[in-house]
């Protein structure tokens, strides 16, 4: 095709534009515009020496390309879309559930609720022993939890009873700091209505678990991932969704490490 082939293609093309149109960048060639382009060419050719065959096929494929890559490109839109989706269906779901994320050191023990801890322990550990604090730093007790395999593990609390793994402990209440039973002003064990002695619960707040073991003869700390509570879902204008959890912390689905029924 010549130059004023050219000039007169892009001519003809004019007149099919309306102001309506989104124009494309320089650079960028829709299947309609090549489309149009490929029509204008075989207007205007010289009859005398029309397009060869070979160029002819080139262009159908080129155009069969362009239009591929359009077809491509919605499907990933469309694809990008539904896994948006996806994850705010997935994300609304946590809502009111417990979480254990990357990061977040202080778990909250809610009125009839659980607190968990979790942490991936490096090699096998012996002489585990856990320390819970208060949100002030102050350590309230230390339990011994034995030995421990490299792997996970996790310690769930509800004030009074702990679970390792899911196995519940049998706790020596007498080594505790808390005493079993709650006592009056004269020290005599509170009774219920039944004239059962009331077991002594931590109350609901902010508390810390931390891990400190021997790893092959050397004293280690393993700081463990606490638990928290999502209370709503945000997701941004770019399909990012954000996980408020209880206390003001922030977290993606990414930093998830467990998910608790409780």
């Amino acid at each position: 095709m010549s130059i004023n082939e050219v000039n007169n293609s892009n001519a003809i093309l004019d007149q099919y534009r309306t102001p309506t149109q989104t124009e494309k960048k320089d650079n960028e060639l829709g299947k309609n515009a090549f489309l149009e382009l490929m029509v204008a060419q075989l207007n205007n050719q010289n009859p005398l020496e029309p397009t060869d065959n070979q160029a002819f096929v080139a262009q159908l494929a080129q155009f069969s390309s362009v239009e591929g890559i359009d077809n491509l490109n919605d499907t990933a839109q469309s694809m990008a879309t539904q896994f948006t989706s996806n994850a705010a269906l997935q994300a609304s779901s946590l809502v009111g559930q417990s979480v254990i994320v990357e990061g977040n050191t202080t778990g909250l023990l809610t009125n009839g609720g659980v607190v968990s801890g979790y942490v991936d322990v490096p090699a096998a550990t012996g002489d585990i022993t856990l320390t819970i604090e208060n949100a002030a730093g102050q350590t309230l007790e230390q339990i011994p939890l034995g030995s421990h395999d490299q792997g996970s593990m996790s310690v769930r609390w509800d004030g009074y009873n702990m679970m390792l793994d899911g196995d519940i402990i049998d706790l020596d209440r007498t080594a505790m700091n808390l005493k079993q039973y709650m006592r009056d002003e004269n020290g005599d064990v509170v009774m219920d209505d039944d004239g059962n002695p009331i077991e002594n619960v931590y109350p609901p707040g902010q508390y810390v678990f931390k891990l400190s073991g021997t790893i092959a003869g050397e004293s280690e700390q393993l700081d463990m991932q606490m638990s928290s509570r999502v209370d709503s879902v945000t997701m941004n204008s770019g399909g990012e969704v954000t996980l408020n959890l209880t206390g003001g912390e922030r977290a993606t689905l990414a930093q998830i490490k467990q998910i608790l029924d409780a």
